[in-house]
């Protein structure tokens, strides 16, 4: 089994951060996941960073996407904090506009190698709620595992889940 892959998830609240994070869980810790007519051997790291503005994900992403180490003691990081290896994928929350992904992908400008998942605004919406998060993250999961069957981390994008 590969080494985990590590994520960064950008939302705005710190439920919805613990709600995508639980959901993450059961299938992207050792898991095999079978996306059409590919059998891929997986494993994220659930989600190494939490970003909670578009100001931090500026100064964070970054960083991160060069391999640093961010302090482990910042408390508001919801995130596990291993960052012993740069993340492969940046995943953002319906919350972040336009503005604010162009403000943080300029801010990786020349540094970003990884995909840049984003709600489609053409899908529709679940309810808010129980069961929202779970909805988005089996979106999201289905995304990871497109581009992965594509071949496409190690490259910078925007795409849609």
């Amino acid at each position: 089994m590969p080494d985990p892959m590590p994520i960064i998830l950008c939302v705005k609240s710190s439920t919805m951060a613990t709600e995508c994070i639980d959901n993450f869980q059961p299938e992207y810790e050792g898991s095999v996941i079978i996306f059409a007519t590919y059998l891929l051997d997986l494993t994220f790291d659930i989600v190494i960073h939490v970003i909670f503005s578009a100001a931090a994900g500026a100064l964070d992403i970054p960083m991160l996407l060069r391999g640093e180490i961010l302090s482990p003691s910042d408390q508001h990081n919801l995130g596990t904090k291993n960052y012993s290896k740069a993340p492969v994928a940046v995943i953002l929350g319906r919350m972040y506009d336009d503005a604010d992904i162009a403000e943080m992908r300029e801010a990786c400008k020349g540094r970003s190698n990884v995909p840049w998942l984003r709600q489609d605004p053409s899908k529709p919406e679940p309810p808010l709620g129980n069961g929202f998060a779970e909805v988005m993250v089996e979106r999201m999961k289905a995304c990871l595992s497109n581009l992965a069957a594509q071949g496409r981390f190690n490259q910078d994008g925007v795409y849609l889940y």
